[in-house]
Order: C-alpha cells, then structure tokens, then sequence
C-alpha cells in the first residue's frame, strides 16, 4: 500500500514538472516569435534594411559616391526620418530577386519600385502606390504593322523583348502567349529592349515612359510608341515587404500616406518630371476641396 502511494505520488510529481517545462517552453517559443518580426527588430534597432534596384527617375545610384536618390528612395528616407529612424540601401537585387531578399531577411523592404501585379501579391506585401506607370507598347519607327492594333502581335510570327522577373515577362505571357520572347537576364537595363526592338532582334517591348521617352530623347527617330491612347496595362509602383508583415507595413503605409497628402512626394515628381516627362501618374487625393 505503501509502495503503490509513493508511485503515485512519483507520477504526480513528474507530470507537473513535464507540465511546467512544457508551458515555459511555449511561452518562450511564442516570445520569441513575437519579438522577431521585422517591425519589432526596426524599432530596436531604428534602422529601415532596404533593398533595391537601379531605377530612374525612382531609384538612383551614383556611380561614383554611391550615393542613392531619386522618387522612391527620398520618399522612403523622409519617411523613415518622420518616423525618427534611418534606411540603410544595403543590397542591390534583381528583378527576380526582391522577394527572395525580403523572405532570407536580406531586407526589410524593397525600395525601389515594383510593379503591383498579382502574381507578386502572392508572395509579398504591398505599400501605398507613390505614382502609377501606363505600360505601353513600342515598336521600330518605321513599323507601321500595330499602329491599328498591338494585338495581333499575340502570333508566333512576331517576338516580344522581355526581362526575366520583370513586370514585361509577365505581360507577354498573359496577354500575347502565342508570340515568341526574347529573354534578356534579369540583370539587363530595361532600355535594352528597346535597344532590341530598333536592331530588329524583337518586333515589341513593354515600358513605361519614363524609361522609354529617356530612350527616344537620346536615341531619335528609332523606336515609337503605337498604344499611346490605351497603354496596354496601369499599375501601381509600390514598395514590397514580407508577406504577412501587416504591423510593418501599417507603420510604412501611414507615413508614406503622409508625404503624399503633405504635397512632399508631388514636389519630388515636379523636380524629377523635368528629365523624365510624360510618365508619372499621380495619386489622387483622397477628398474634395469644399466649395466656397
């Protein structure tokens, strides 16, 4: 009898010490996953790790200094400076590369800009568009074969320039599938399907203005744009984080949403606008001026 009570008694003592170690072990398993999101890590460190990609008029690296500038770069360091941290452009990425950056914890954001597509919205989230870009579609000068219609290039008779993991990859893949591609590496400056589409190589590329009306203003009378009336596709240029990061991304949405309702981001695109005309859709604003 005696024998049988300190078993129990053993098996009791056991189960509440298995207990204890297991609570401690949850509660320091949910603190630390609590405590290792990238908002937290940002406020303790009061550091903003960015990502990027060379961009103009967005994002802007000297070549000399290093120095980085432009809409998107100055738009997020002034809103990291409102919010009394700092951004450190600690990594340049290419196109296919942002989301695997963010998800090995290369950075905390890519900010430079992405193109809001759907596919990306699978794997990552978005921040508050700074502007939007009209796709359009160009081809040779002299090609007056899309002037009526940029649709019948979706024929395996023409070949549309594409960059891997850029936004005209997708394009061609979903909205001319039967044309053939030809794929520069993801590292290519995008002007380089331009570039192809006047040396004959690709009967089509994908841009937005900016980039191409730099292009045309260096190089006349090479390239046209034939969807000037209805771009192929507007998206939003966004900055990107990890997906599920909503805490981060409020934090960074609201002082993005900020910049813009103060007219910061305007005065941006009017100093950057006068080298690279025609390519910035603003955001509207978000209410109406009451009548006097």
């Amino acid at each position: 009898m005696k024998n049988n009570l300190l078993k129990i008694l053993g098996v009791i003592v056991l189960t509440v010490v298995v207990s204890l170690i297991t609570v401690k072990s949850v509660s320091t398993s949910k603190n630390v996953s609590v405590g290792s999101n990238v908002y937290d890590k940002v406020l303790k460190s009061g550091i903003i790790r960015a990502c990027y990609l060379v961009y103009p008029p967005a994002s802007i690296k000297d070549p000399n200094t290093g120095k980085m500038s432009g809409v998107f770069v100055e738009t997020l360091n002034k809103a990291a400076e409102n919010m009394g941290l700092k951004v450190d452009w600690n990594a340049e990425v290419g196109w296919g590369e942002m989301i695997e950056a963010l998800n090995s914890d290369r950075c905390d954001i890519v900010g430079s800009p992405a193109w809001s597509n759907s596919t990306r919205g699978r794997s990552a989230e978005f921040i508050q568009p700074i502007y939007y870009s009209a796709i359009n579609a160009y081809v040779k000068a002299n090609d007056n074969r899309f002037d009526n219609d940029i649709n019948i290039a979706n024929n395996k008779i023409y070949k549309i320039a594409t960059v891997d993991g850029e936004t005209s990859q997708l394009i061609a893949s979903r909205q001319f599938p039967n044309a053939q591609t030809l794929q520069l590496p993801q590292s290519t400056d995008v002007s380089q399907m331009l570039l192809n589409v006047a040396d004959g190589k690709a009967d089509m590329a994908f841009l937005e203005p900016t980039i191409a009306n730099q292009y045309m203003k260096n190089n006349p009378g090479k390239v046209k744009n034939v969807s000037v009336n209805k771009p192929v596709v507007i998206y939003g240029n966004v900055m990107m984080i990890k997906k599920g990061e909503f805490e981060f991304k409020t934090m960074i949405d609201n002082a993005t949403t900020e910049l813009l309702n103060s007219g910061f981001v305007d005065g941006l695109i009017n100093r950057y606008e006068k080298d690279y005309p025609g390519g910035f859709y603003r955001v509207a604003m978000p209410y109406l001026v009451p009548q006097k």
